[in-house]
């Protein structure tokens, strides 16, 4: 399942590429002063498609990174290699005072 800012970042990418199919044939003919009706239609949406666009783009950025400033809790963090002095379960005793090795009375 996708989160909200990957849904933003799909939509915002696809309006940015249509942008690039409309916007540049329609904006040579308005900024010419040759444009007509249609040209000024595909002008329009061209602009609406590049603001919406960048507007999706940056909003799915910010939803995706939000994750990356919370903080991570002991169930939700990774697991880190595995150091041999160490034992695997975090309230037993190590192997050296298990088997009489560590000087305690």
């Amino acid at each position: 399942m996708q989160t909200k800012g990957t849904r933003r970042l799909i939509g915002g990418g696809i309006a940015l590429a249509a942008t690039i199919f409309i916007l540049p044939t329609a904006l040579f003919e308005v900024v010419s002063g040759t444009a007509q009706g249609a040209a000024v239609v595909l002008f329009t949406l061209g602009a609406i498609l590049l603001v919406g666009g960048l507007y999706l783009v940056i909003t799915g950025l910010r939803k995706r990174s939000r994750d990356l400033r919370t903080p991570r809790s002991y169930d939700t963090r990774q697991g880190t290699t595995k150091d041999e002095d160490r034992p695997v379960d975090g309230h037993s005793m190590p192997t050296a005072a298990r088997q009489g090795q560590i000087g305690i009375f």
